[in-house]
């Protein structure tokens, strides 16, 4: 007898953006999941779930599930699309278009219904529809109540063995209370192919443009084999491990998506990763309240745990031996992997006093063996590591992991296989050429995965063609156009506030490159606020926003540090404002000491640096 049961996977895709009303979506997972959990034919079906969804977040979420069943719980824009959301939490649109392209692959991977439950998504459903058995779209705007009960009742119905129809039907009578059981509407696949010619849709963009890759994008990672090996044998062996290279030769992204998802797989690790920003203890102790506070405590309490955290941690008052311990008690004993990225903030924004009491306390934690540190750091501030003895003799224990350039075989293996992967073609000798243009430099990855996210929304056919390339301007001046092009379309007015704005984001090198940095709000002023938004929007994609969560400020960064090589007006800029910013971020540093002098006078400017900057 033949005991074999088919099992049907449900994926929950769901997106509140910050700036978004409140959506019950919680809610709406839960009783799915209890309804699922209590139906008579349970074991045919299992429910995953992918919460503050990215577009790319879509297709990458089907190819790790391989679903037949796409439920997505959110907010609709009509005819403009779905709002999921950007790296920063902010509403960014996918279209009917992205959307029917999407499903037209994973159609043939076993995709057999999807439900769009959010307001006016009937247009989306109807750009998939062709491709997928059975769509259902709300034809108009509903409640958060009523799009909980219908979904709820859909899934009990399919769990209990019926058609769609049926569970479709079963939804729409609980929305009868709400007077909105005509909102939800069923499409179903056309049987007969349309012989009108159909608009040629564009695969979703493997590439990672600025970004480093994250863990989620491992399955688009390509050309790092040997190095990661041997970062994971390192990682194994040792308690510190140190990712040396120079910008942009691609640190973050060996770690994230390379060294990260196989120690996962291994199944014998806890994993947490952070940047060290201007507060490293308060960025430190948030990992660990991660691991430690149950998940429902509101954010609030979470900020204040880590804040009261921190100070214990500095104070002596709880060590990372205690903290270590009671995380691995509650995981099994695993092995503890903390991983720091771009170290260097430690050194560009923070005093030498916290530098060294914060890289005590880690080094304090790694010869005890309670932890393993894995840490990113670009090679022009290794002098500032090697320059604090206790770090160097560290170093000189454990051995550091020193990223080169790639070679030319791994280079094509990073352009061609992502774009093998989803079934899209490079014109003959176009590899090459890009190759060539590329060479051997590090700091040119993120210039060639810009360069090759452009090129790709130029594909025609799922073919990406020489001339596309061309227009776009090759490898090295792709970003610097973009910008260009960005900053051109500005009015007078927007461009000398854009000169304001990107001086503020520089950090000139004293010895050391030209290194973007985190400003506030008021430092880039309140009346320029407006035009940061925009840069950091869809079209512009020139800068990051973010807020801090000690202070609350709002902050915004250069989205790449490329921007500042190779953006030639940037560096005109800088060039000719480079006098201030360097006695701007000296003035910094005093104003920063007399605060901690209890507001001295005797630490008040005077004499020459008065006079200076009476003159600034």
């Amino acid at each position: 007898m033949n005991n074999y049961t088919h099992v049907k996977t449900i994926l929950i895709l769901a997106a509140n953006p910050t700036s978004t009303s409140r959506l019950r979506l919680d809610q709406e997972v839960r009783e799915i999941d209890e309804g699922l959990r209590r139906a008579n034919k349970r074991a045919e079906f299992k429910l995953e779930q992918k919460w503050a969804v990215r577009q790319r977040d879509f297709y990458r979420a089907m190819l790790d599930y391989q679903p037949q069943i796409v439920h997505f719980c959110g907010h609709g824009a009509g005819q403009d699309g779905i709002l999921l959301q950007d790296e920063t939490g902010q509403p960014a649109l996918i279209s009917g278009e992205a959307l029917g392209s999407m499903f037209k692959l994973f159609a043939t991977k076993g995709v057999e219904c999807v439900l769009l439950n959010a307001c006016y998504s009937q247009m989306q459903a109807e750009a998939i529809r062709q491709h997928v058995n059975y769509v259902i779209g709300m034809n108009s705007t509903v409640g958060d109540k009523a799009a909980v009960g219908f979904a709820v009742a859909f899934y009990d119905a399919i769990a209990a063995g019926e058609e769609v129809q049926f569970a479709y039907d079963l939804g729409c009578s609980q929305m009868i209370g709400f007077l909105e059981q005509q909102t939800p509407v069923l499409s179903k696949k056309q049987l007969i192919i349309p012989t009108a010619p159909q608009t040629e849709v564009i695969p979703p963009n493997p590439y990672q443009g600025l970004s480093a890759f994250g863990e989620e994008d491992a399955a688009f990672f390509f050309g790092r084999d040997t190095f990661v090996n041997s970062l994971v044998q390192a990682t194994r062996s040792q308690s510190l491990v140190a990712v040396i290279g120079p910008s942009g030769s691609g640190k973050s992204s060996v770690v994230f998506a390379g060294l990260i998802p196989q120690l996962r797989g291994e199944g014998n690790w806890v994993i947490e990763s952070f940047r060290p920003g201007n507060q490293p203890f308060y960025q430190l102790a948030s990992v660990f309240v991660r691991q430690l506070e149950p998940p429902e405590i509101s954010e609030t309490e979470k900020l204040r745990a880590a804040a009261g955290l921190a100070a214990d941690i500095q104070q002596g008052k709880v060590t990372l031996q205690q903290v270590v311990s009671s995380i691995r008690e509650r995981n099994s004993d695993k092995r503890f992997l903390l991983f720091a990225d771009q170290f260097e903030e430690l050194y560009t924004l923070c005093q030498k006093e916290e530098q060294e009491r914060f890289t005590d306390t880690l080094l304090e934690a790694i010869h005890q063996k309670i932890l393993t540190l894995v840490f990113t750091l670009r090679a022009d501030f290794y002098g500032y590591v090697l320059s604090y003895r206790p770090f160097r003799d560290a170093l000189q224990e454990f051995t550091p992991q020193l990223v080169s350039s790639m070679s030319r075989q791994e280079l094509q293996a990073a352009i061609a296989l992502p774009a093998q992967k989803l079934e899209v073609q490079f014109e003959a000798q176009l590899q090459e050429r890009i190759l060539d243009d590329v060479g051997l430099e590090p700091g040119n990855l993120p210039l060639l995965e810009f360069a090759l996210t452009r090129l790709w929304s130029k594909q025609e056919n799922r073919l990406l063609t020489h001339q596309a390339y061309t227009e776009i301007g090759g490898v090295k001046k792709a970003l610097a156009n973009h910008a260009q092009q960005v900053y051109s379309q500005l009015s007078q007015t927007e461009q000398k506030q854009a000169q304001r704005i990107f001086v503020q984001l520089v950090r000139p090198g004293e010895g050391t490159e030209d290194t973007r940095r985190l400003a506030t709000r008021k430092e880039v002023g309140e009346e320029n606020w407006g035009l940061v938004s925009y840069l950091a929007g869809y079209q512009a994609r020139l800068v990051v926003t973010g807020r801090d969560d000690n202070s609350g400020e709002d902050t915004v960064e250069v989205v790449h540090e490329a921007l500042i090589r190779e953006w030639l007006t940037l560096r005109e800029w800088m060039n000719a404002n480079r006098q201030f910013r360097v006695w701007q971020e000296r003035l910094k540093v005093a104003v920063i000491e007399w605060k901690n002098s209890s507001y001295d006078s005797g630490a008040l400017l005077r004499g020459v640096p008065l006079g200076v900057a009476q003159e600034w």
